[in-house]
């Protein structure tokens, strides 16, 4: 109990310290770290308060689906050795049921032509195993509507894990790429030497707006704001909430006139959100907001680049 407690006030001490709200998924990711149950959670830690990187829910939520949720990559290479299976055996039935109707024709043929000779008890015979091919034919067809349904089963299974993928790489607020698939992809266009850009959206008077009309209300802000930039960049790049209050654009081997155009129509569209209070009528402020756009040369850190200091 003594050593509970002791944890229960350093985890207490973090949330203050980091102006954290003790929800459940904060409080667990904090008393893992303090209870060094999981280093590699630990490390990530450290890693983003060295990075001087802000310490906000958004974290939190990263740092538990990246370490405190189960192995999603076991279970797509599960699926993956499923649909391997299934094809093999999709592949296994259609050559089956070739050979199983070339053997049914050429028993005919023989049938034929034994009867041409008269030979009535090896005609008798053949057609008895013509019977039996029929047979195994029915089966064969019994076997494929089976492995229909098995089909079936496992797009059902790959559709739950494909929600499950989305829940581990998307903001569940905003339905946003989370800041670690970003700094994923990142990494990866940066490896290609792909020239990348970012065009960073920093959202000022979010505290604000929690503090005066709610904390549904300030949230509400985030997605109506997540979804006018989400409607700007569509297909040319990935959108992400790098932070509580910070969503980041990144874009690979788009033209430096063409980023700038699309921050452009990104703080247009943002400047003309309104919204008005559905209790009183009253029109409430709209979204306060700094747009920086980000042409990358040689910075390999993607925490570099979104952070709030820029």
């Amino acid at each position: 109990m003594a050593n509970a407690q002791e944890k229960m006030t350093q985890v207490c001490h973090l949330l203050e310290l980091h102006a954290l709200p003790p929800t459940p998924l904060n409080y667990h990711v904090l008393y893992q770290h303090v209870s060094e149950g999981e280093s590699a959670l630990s490390e990530a830690l450290q890693a983003a308060v060295t990075e001087g990187r802000i310490i906000d829910s958004v974290l939190m939520e990263e740092l538990y689906i990246q370490h405190l949720t189960p192995d999603h990559q076991k279970q797509t290479a599960m699926v993956e050795r499923i649909s391997e299976l299934i094809g093999n055996l999709e592949r296994n039935s259609k050559s089956n049921q070739k050979h199983i109707d070339h053997y049914h024709l050429e028993i005919d043929r023989c049938a034929r032509a034994l009867d041409e000779h008269d030979v009535d008890k090896s005609r008798h015979q053949l057609r008895k195993l013509a019977e039996h091919t029929l047979v195994l034919k029915g089966q064969m067809q019994k076997f494929k509507q089976l492995l229909e349904q098995i089909k079936q089963q496992y797009l059902s299974t790959k559709s739950q894990l494909k929600r499950l993928k989305d829940k581990h790489h998307l903001d569940p607020l905003t339905g946003l790429y989370h800041r670690h698939y970003l700094d994923k992809k990142f990494q990866y266009w940066a490896k290609k030497q792909h020239q990348i850009s970012l065009i960073r959206i920093d959202v000022e008077n979010y505290q604000q707006f929690c503090h005066d009309y709610g904390d549904s209300i300030g949230n509400l802000m985030l997605e109506k704001v997540a979804t006018k930039i989400d409607k700007y960049v569509k297909e040319s790049g990935f959108c992400g909430r790098t932070q509580n209050e910070q969503f980041t654009i990144m874009m690979a081997d788009v033209e430096a006139q063409t980023v700038d155009l699309i921050a452009e129509k990104v703080q247009a569209g943002i400047s003309k959100l309104r919204f008005v209070s559905s209790r009183s009528g009253k029109q409430l402020p709209g979204v306060a907001f700094q747009c920086q756009t980000i042409h990358r040369q040689q910075e390999p850190n993607f925490s570099a680049l979104v952070s709030s200091t820029h």
